[in-house]
C-alpha cells in the first residue's frame, strides 16, 4: 500500500496544481483580518465612549467616575473581543436608586464609586438602605420612611433597612485604593461586630465583592484604572482628544503575534476544509477515473460495493492523493 500510497501523493501534487494555488493565505487572510478588525472596533468604540464628553464644564474631579465607567466597560471589551469572547459590558447611564452603572451579558453587573480615598470609596459602597434614606431626608425630602421605601420598590420595611443598596453589584474602585479600602472595611467588620452586629452585612458584602476591575472568571477584564489617571481621562475627554493608543491600547499592543497566527489557524483551517471538500472533490473523482482507466479498478465492481471494491495499492493510491490534498491545505 506503501507504494500507491507515494504514488497518489505524486499523483496529486503534479495534476493539482490548479487547487494547490487556490489554496494560498486567502483563507487565512481573510480570517486574520477579520479577527483583527472586531478588536479595532471595541477600541473604535472605547475612543468614541470618553470623547463623547467633549465640552462637557463638569470638574475633573466630579467626572472621572463618569469617565471610569467606559473606561472599564471599553478596556474590558477589547480584551473579550482579543480572546474572541462573545461576553460584553454595557454602561447603562441609570441614576435609579440602586442602579446598576453596567451591566453585562454574562450575569454579572457592576457599579462605580471614584471617591477622594479608599476609605470613602468603600464608605459609598457599603452603604445602606436606612442611610440613603437620612440623606434624603438632609436635603429637603419629606416622604415618610415607608413611603420612601415603596417607592423604590421595597415591601418588607423591617429587614431592608441595613441591607447595602448596591446588593449583588460587583463594587469597582481605584486601582491604587483597593488596599486602603479593604482594610477599612474588614476594620469595620470587626469593630460593628462587637457593637452592632445587624451592620456587618452590608460591609461584609461589599468586601466580598470589592475589585479594581471588571472581570467575568473566563480570562477576560478592564483595566485597572487609579484616581489620579480617572481625572487625567477626564481632563482629556474633555478636549475630545482621548486616543486609546496612548494608553497603550492598540490592535498592536494588544495583539500579540501568537494570538493573530492562533486566530488565523482556527478560522482558517474550518474555512479551509471546506475549501479542501469543494475543490479536491473533483480532484478525487479524477483519481479514481485514472485508476478505472488504468485498469487498477473494476469499474462494474466499484459502482456495486464502492470501495470495497479497490485492491490495497490503489486503496494506497487515493489516500495518498488525499494526503496531498490535504497537506496542500496545511501548508497555505
Amino acid at each position: 500500500m506503501m507504494v500507491g500510497f507515494q504514488e497518489g501523493y505524486e499523483y496529486f501534487e503534479k495534476n493539482a496544481g490548479g487547487i494547490m494555488g487556490a489554496f494560498k493565505g486567502d483563507d487565512f487572510g481573510t480570517a486574520r483580518a477579520a479577527y483583527v478588525d472586531s478588536v479595532n472596533e471595541e477600541i473604535s468604540l472605547l475612543e468614541k465612549s470618553i470623547n463623547d464628553f467633549m465640552g462637557k464644564q463638569t470638574p475633573n474631579k466630579m467626572l472621572k467616575g463618569d469617565i471610569a465607567e467606559f473606561w472599564h466597560a471599553g478596556t474590558f471589551n477589547v480584551n473579550a473581543a482579543t480572546n474572541e469572547s462573545a461576553h460584553r459590558v454595557i454602561v447603562d447611564r441609570s441614576h435609579d436608586f440602586g442602579s446598576v452603572d453596567a451591566s453585562s451579558n454574562f450575569g454579572e453587573n457592576f457599579g462605580l464609586k471614584y471617591y477622594g480615598s479608599g476609605q470613602e470609596s468603600a464608605r459609598t459602597q457599603a452603604v445602606s438602605v436606612f442611610q440613603r434614606f437620612k440623606e434624603y431626608q438632609t436635603t429637603g425630602g419629606k416622604d415618610s420612611l415607608e413611603k420612601y421605601l415603596a417607592d423604590r420598590n421595597y415591601s418588607d420595611v423591617d429587614f431592608v433597612l441595613n441591607d447595602p443598596i448596591y446588593s449583588g453589584q460587583i463594587r469597582i474602585i481605584p486601582h491604587d485604593q483597593l488596599t486602603e479600602a479593604t482594610d477599612w472595611l474588614e476594620r469595620m467588620i470587626k469593630t460593628e461586630g462587637a457593637r452592632r452586629p445587624e451592620q456587618v452585612k452590608r460591609y461584609q458584602e461589599t468586601l466580598d465583592l470589592l475589585r479594581d476591575r471588571m472581570a467575568d472568571n473566563k480570562g477576560n477584564e478592564s483595566i485597572p484604572l487609579s484616581k489620579a489617571n480617572s481625572e487625567k481621562l477626564a481632563a482629556i475627554a474633555k478636549e475630545g482628544k482621548f486616543k486609546a493608543d496612548d494608553f497603550g491600547i492598540s490592535a498592536p499592543d494588544v495583539l500579540s503575534l501568537e494570538l493573530v497566527m492562533k486566530e488565523s489557524l482556527k478560522a482558517g483551517l474550518s474555512a479551509a476544509v471546506i475549501s479542501l471538500v469543494l475543490r479536491v472533490g473533483p480532484e478525487i473523482y479524477e483519481t479514481i477515473d485514472y485508476l478505472i482507466k488504468n485498469g487498477e479498478i473494476e469499474e462494474g465492481q466499484f459502482k456495486k460495493i464502492g470501495f470495497a471494491a479497490v485492491s490495497g495499492s490503489s486503496e494506497g493510491f487515493i489516500r495518498g492523493s488525499v494526503a496531498a490534498a490535504l497537506t496542500a491545505c496545511c501548508k497555505s
